[in-house]
């Protein structure tokens, strides 16, 4: 009696796993496509656009050629067919039909052939002076690298790695000045197998760290995937995108760079990377069907679906949100990040295209 009582309990048990773990992938969800205007796929040699942010003068940076410290042989011999580079893009919404442009990397201590950029985060000073913050994820590590932006010349200056046993394995960063930024650890395992279990589980080992100039101060732990960051413009608030289990994170600041947490609003939609429009709201690329994108990011040949959701934002408070663009991966497979300018939003992927779009419409 007993041991049907335990393999009762052990079924139900097993039974629950698998149905939440069905509805974690969404396997039964399905998506609907369209767009906020005119759509254009950009011209690029680039593989993915992973993440990108945008000046106040519409001039964007696109990092591209990322592969994750858990990618797969599939992904590996994909890049390497591709001829796979870790570049980072400039892109003008002035003038849109130039397409994308290469930025020369400058700097004796810097290994571009051992570049994996990843999340990237832009701190312009009042003399116009635009520094640059790059996740990499090369062969020694993930590190952060920092560049000097000399728009005239089209390059990037490298000026200082960052490694710490406090940077792990890393997705995104925000600069709060010259030399301090947040940044966030997406996880522990990097094996492949074990990162998925990681995420379906969860464990939750994803963490959000500060560097103040000089040390490295833990803010928040306990995050399944710890995704994406950006900084509000007054830079009150921090926010923080967690793909698993879809949550929209946003934290208060203190004047030493802590943060306290502030809202958690469920978006029911895996997103990646956070923009800010003019006025402050939040623009999203997201993963509307997780296991598409789980496949996808495994095998880049299949397509998975792509969604830009805005959040309509109050003192740091989501007030709404509204879907931008859908696509059923056809166009545009596994969007991570979107950025809008005027009447225009550019929308970037993990490892496939680049997509331009004129927006008529939009709540």
């Amino acid at each position: 009696m007993i041991k049907k009582a335990i393999a009762a309990v052990v079924g139900i048990l097993i039974l629950q796993f698998i149905v939440k773990t069905l509805h974690t992938l969404e396997i039964l969800k399905y998506v609907y496509n369209h767009t906020p205007g005119p759509c254009k796929i950009v011209p690029g040699q680039g593989i993915g656009y992973e993440d990108m942010e945008t000046l106040p003068n519409g001039l964007t940076l696109i990092t591209s050629g990322l592969v994750m410290p858990s990618a797969s042989p599939t992904v590996h011999a994909y890049h390497k067919k591709h001829n796979r580079k870790g570049r980072i893009y400039l892109f003008d919404f002035n003038h849109p039909d130039k397409g994308i442009e290469e930025l020369t990397i400058v700097g004796d201590q810097f290994n571009q052939s051992d570049f994996g950029p990843h999340g990237i985060s832009l701190w312009k000073d009042n003399k116009d002076k635009v520094t640059v913050m790059v996740v990499n994820h090369g062969s020694k590590g993930d590190s952060l690298e920092k560049f000097l932006f000399i728009a005239k010349d089209k390059q990037l200056k490298h000026v200082q790695t960052y490694r710490d046993p406090n940077i792990h394995y890393l997705n995104d960063v925000a600069m709060d000045s010259e030399n301090s930024f947040y940044f966030t650890n997406y996880a522990y395992y990097k094996n492949g197998l074990l990162h998925l279990l990681e995420m379906v589980l969860p464990l939750a080992y994803g963490n959000i760290m500060y560097y103040d100039g000089k040390a490295y101060h833990k803010q928040y732990e306990g995050f399944v995937t710890t995704n994406g960051l950006m900084l509000s413009r007054d830079q009150k608030y921090l926010y923080m995108a967690e793909p698993v289990p879809k949550k929209f994170h946003t934290f208060k600041r203190q004047k030493n760079g802590t943060v306290k947490r502030y809202q958690e609003f469920d978006v029911k939609t895996g997103i990646d990377n956070p923009t800010l429009d003019k006025d402050g709201n939040v623009l999203l690329g997201a993963h509307p069907i997780a296991w598409q994108a789980l496949k996808h990011l495994d095998d880049p040949e299949s397509p998975a679906p792509s969604q830009v959701i805005k959040l309509h934002m109050k003192d740091g408070v989501v007030t709404k949100m509204t879907e931008v663009l859908s696509d059923d991966g056809q166009m545009l497979s596994a969007s991570t990040v979107a950025s809008l300018y005027k009447d225009a939003m550019l929308v970037g992927t993990v490892q496939h295209k680049l997509l331009y779009c004129e927006v008529r419409w939009m709540d």
